[in-house]
């Protein structure tokens, strides 16, 4: 083992020898070998100049993208405002309708003055309108009728029931009228009874339901 370490380095020995013997006889092989190591000196300088610069460089393209992305997203807002106001403006008129389709806070007044425009329309009487429990001012809980199923987009609800009284055909027209009112309303369940009295046969008809408002 020993010795085969000494021959090697015997030989390697030798080698760096002859190369030494070379590098000072020819010229060329020394200016070759200067330039050589002059070359590399100046490439590993200019890696660990360069280094940070390249880094810095790398980092601001990524921050340009990004900021370029943001530009992007901030412009299509910017377009899809543009756009929502030109609707807002050409539908100005129309506001005052969703006011009433939806209000923001229950308001059982327009339900029943809607109520009895419809029966003076198709001949019937309103025996009663009744509107179950909710919040006119203050914090509004907005809790939904047990056991039915809640309006969409999480309305809230002003649960209501109204009896109307009158021939078959007028309570069918008033139904078919109430459906179609200006505030939206979900009917929830509709009953209709007749009896005979004194002045006749007389049918009433029971439609429960809800109106929903935003709560805001």
């Amino acid at each position: 083992m020993a010795l085969g370490w000494r021959g090697s380095y015997t030989r390697y020995k030798e080698f760096f020898l002859n190369i030494t013997e070379l590098y000072k006889k020819r010229a060329d092989l020394r200016a070759f070998l200067e330039i050589i190591l002059s070359l590399s000196t100046v490439i590993v300088l200019l890696l660990f100049a360069l280094k940070p610069t390249v880094l810095t460089i790398i980092d601001l393209l990524q921050q340009i993208e990004e900021k370029q992305s943001t530009l992007s997203a901030l412009t299509q807002k910017v377009a899809d405002l543009q756009v929502a106001g030109n609707l807002l403006q050409r539908n100005q008129g129309f506001i005052p309708n969703i006011n009433v389709a939806v209000p923001s806070r229950p308001n059982p007044n327009t339900l029943s003055e809607q109520a009895l425009g419809l029966a003076a329309k198709n001949s019937a009487s309103i025996l009663g309108v009744s509107i179950n429990q909710i919040t006119l001012m203050g914090l509004d809980t907005g809790k939904g009728v047990p056991g039915i199923k809640p309006l969409p987009a999480n309305a809230k609800e002003m649960s209501f029931s109204i009896s109307v009284r009158g021939a078959f055909s007028n309570l069918a027209a008033f139904i078919r009228d109430f459906e179609n009112l200006r505030m939206m309303t979900k009917i929830d369940s509709l009953g209709i009874t007749s009896s005979v009295t004194d002045k006749g046969l007389v049918i009433v008809a029971i439609i429960s339901g809800r109106a929903p408002y935003l709560g805001r």
